[in-house]
């Protein structure tokens, strides 16, 4: 059996840009996910008197809720190699626009205070969950990949369809704390583990065609969307969106392998632009950017008609703005910290 780690190293280099291209969608989609509680919230009340409106908010919700596990997937598909360098990047990555972002929107209101300034950084450090569930996933990452490793197909798929039946169980259906409706390191594990698996089993239902992977995605969409509808006409307030539903992970794995299967080769603009794409999370959902954000959602959703292609050229220019400015931050790290490391 090929080494797992091996195989992962000696392709890094190799990485065409489908799955990067797939990368930068699935932190776009996040741009989505925060966009949407702007929107009519869907109701009983909405779905009876403003019906195809509610079945696109929902239609909304089960495109985007793709998006972290989509982005984690391709972590655990390219595996995640723990060296100082990348590590550094990453910490760099996250303690810069921690820091960056207040700062500036603090002297652009002229609002500048040292107190405010530490208890943003301290909640942008630590109280956004996928910071710290993604870093500890980081530092887990070379045991998990030990333990791919020595696992054989069948082995490694067994353990993820167990783990998958307690987390449908426990996490999604009973609600279980410590997966914290898959907003958890648990749950990044388990993404991460199909996502190696994908990389080591590529045949049977795994090697069809890239449009059969489309239609299961757009098809199992309309199937959230079925069932929530269902669930609004009978009067719960309750909602099927969750990271854990075992639908919203098929849709990314059907997601993932349509992008897998696109053959765009190495594109340059799409390769430069996802190294940054990160930076997009971070960025828009600082605590100082986000109420900013979510203030020009609710501008746009109150003042046109139609809002969403207003919404979306919003959320590109924010996405354009993200990841430029972070070709700065890195430079910045270039000619810095990585030297040092150096």
């Amino acid at each position: 059996m090929l080494n797992y780690t091996n195989k992962i190293e000696r392709e890094t280099q190799e990485r065409s840009s489908n799955i990067e291209l797939l990368r930068i969608l699935s932190m776009f989609l996040v741009l989505m996910i925060h966009y949407i509680p702007s929107r009519t919230l869907p109701t009983h009340d909405t779905l009876a008197h403003d019906t195809l409106g509610t079945l696109f908010d929902l239609e909304l919700r089960s495109i985007s809720f793709v998006c972290v596990n989509c982005f984690i997937l391709i972590s655990g598909y390219f595996g995640i190699r723990w060296k100082l360098k990348s590590f550094s990047n990453l910490l760099f990555q996250i303690l810069f626009w921690a820091i960056v972002c207040p700062v500036i929107v603090s002297a652009a209101t002229d609002s500048l205070n040292t107190t405010d300034l530490f208890k943003t950084l301290y909640h942008n450090t630590f109280s956004r969950w996928f910071i710290e569930a993604y870093i500890g996933l980081y530092i887990l990452a070379p045991m998990i990949n030990r333990f791919i490793e020595k696992s054989t197909h069948r082995e490694l798929g067994i353990f993820i369809l167990a783990f998958y039946l307690f987390s449908t169980l426990f996490g999604y259906l009973g609600k279980a704390y410590d997966f914290n409706k898959g907003m958890s390191i648990i749950s990044l594990v388990g993404l991460y583990l199909i996502g190696a698996y994908l990389r080591r089993k590529q045949d049977g239902i795994f090697d069809l065609s890239k449009y059969v992977y489309l239609g299961v995605y757009l098809v199992t969409g309309f199937i959230m969307v079925a069932i929530a509808a269902l669930i609004l006409k009978a009067g719960f307030t309750i909602t099927p969106y969750s990271y854990l539903n075992p639908l919203i992970v098929l849709e990314s794995i059907a997601l993932f392998l349509f992008f897998k299967k696109l053959n765009i080769g190495s594109i340059k603009w799409i390769n430069y632009i996802a190294v940054s794409s990160f930076a997009v999370y971070l960025i828009h959902n600082d605590l100082s950017i986000k109420p900013l954000y979510c203030a020009a959602c609710d501008y746009i959703e109150a003042h046109y008609t139609p809002s969403f292609p207003y919404a979306l050229l919003f959320m590109v220019g924010v996405f354009i703005v993200s990841v430029m400015a972070d070709k700065v931050r890195l430079f910045i790290y270039r000619h810095t910290l990585l030297r040092l490391l150096e």
